[in-house]
């Protein structure tokens, strides 16, 4: 079993590409679990329904327009304290395709649209902090506006104006939508095939446990139309389908290729993760918050690591300090720390702004108990 890549697809090229790729292969000790899938359990989800390509008719797209639309848009949402502003748009379509020697054949298309707004501000003590606005959607109609973005990027680069440490503190955590992802990826990483054969994962022993509070669910769902990561059939060419990750606190399933589920000797899940949902609740992030003595809203995070063998993480971040439901304090130079047990077991609600500008469709999301180092 090999891999190669090439970018010329020239035929006289990819038949000497082709030729060598076999050679080259051909001399590599045989791997028993490295076999194609039973052509019987090979196929494709419906690709129509996923609507990942943007096929309709539309107008031409004047891109220096659009860019310096968005870019006078960021500058005016800002106004003064503004050191600079850039932008930057682009549109992508994407053909993929598998052929296997037992028969199986499958392609799809996508498309992407997307824009990003960057500022950096003047702060009273000579720091210059910087901010971001984006938005990224399958379908040139399903994108943000460029004042929406525009605004977006000016207002979190106020709120990162006198920024800095608050006091260390273990309390109630609101992790912004935009910036989920970065957590629960965390969390998945130690499901992965790779991770569970190898013995680096602190989720070995854990299948049809709680590992989260229950009211916690994340699902995983390939056929959401106009996903960021739909997809008709998985890396092994099986046909992909909605699972339950963790259903009720209680972790459902691990993410097992076929090479790994053989290593394991257990069934084959799915490759890897494609649209990840946590259902939305029916609150605001404001009213999530409303009444809460001590809430840190994450915002972004700078730098950090975390550890599927142990579960344990440490982030840098940034974010907004509400006391009472009313923001107190702009925070910055700041850790969030703990194990994936104990966030997902603190978790306390979900609120109804699931962010659609990636592949991890969640709200943002409240937990108690979550360890921060300030000052």
């Amino acid at each position: 079993y090999s891999v190669h890549a090439t970018n010329d697809l020239r035929p006289d090229a990819l038949r000497a590409f082709l030729t060598r790729a076999i050679q080259a292969t051909a001399l590599l000790e045989p791997d028993e679990d490295r076999r194609l899938c039973d052509a019987a359990d090979m196929g494709t989800a419906d690709v129509a329904a996923l609507e990942m390509s943007d096929d309709g008719p539309a107008d031409p797209i004047d891109f220096r327009q659009w860019l310096n639309q968005l870019e006078t848009t960021t500058i005016e949402s800002v106004g003064d304290k503004l050191r600079s502003a850039s932008a930057s748009v682009w549109t992508g379509s994407s053909t993929r395709a598998m052929v296997t020697s037992n028969g199986f054949c499958g392609s799809y298309r996508t498309t992407n649209y997307g824009h990003v707004a960057s500022v950096s501000l003047e702060d009273t003590n000579g720091r210059l902090p910087e901010a971001y606005g984006w938005h990224t959607a399958r379908h040139r109609a399903d994108l943000q506006s460029v004042e929406s973005v525009a605004q977006d990027a000016a207002i979190r680069g106020k709120r990162r104006l006198g920024s800095g440490p608050v006091a260390s503190r273990c309390g109630l955590m609101l992790l912004d939508a935009r910036v989920a992802g970065r957590l629960l990826s965390a969390a998945m990483a130690p499901m992965g095939g790779a991770n569970l054969f190898e013995r680096r994962s602190c989720m070995l022993d854990r299948l049809y446990t709680s590992i989260a509070a229950s009211s916690f669910n994340l699902i995983d769902d390939p056929h959401l139309p106009r996903g960021l990561g739909s997809r008709p059939y998985d890396g092994d060419g099986r046909p992909t389908k909605r699972r339950a990750i963790i259903k009720d606190g209680v972790l459902r399933t691990w993410l097992l290729d076929l090479y790994h589920a053989r290593r394991l000797n257990k069934a084959p899940t799915m490759s890897q993760s494609a649209n990840l949902i946590v259902p939305p609740g029916t609150q605001t992030p404001d009213e999530l918050m409303a009444g809460k003595d001590w809430v840190l809203r994450v915002e972004g995070f700078l730098g950090g690591n975390s550890n599927p063998a142990t579960g344990r993480f440490s982030l840098g971040i940034q974010g907004t300090l509400f006391e009472h439901g009313e923001p107190v304090a702009a925070v910055s130079e700041m850790n969030v720390s703990g194990t994936i047990f104990d966030l997902l077991g603190g978790f306390v609600a979900a609120a109804n702004d699931p962010w659609t500008g990636s592949a991890c469709r969640s709200p943002s999301l409240l937990f108690d108990a979550v360890q921060f180092s300030g000052s």
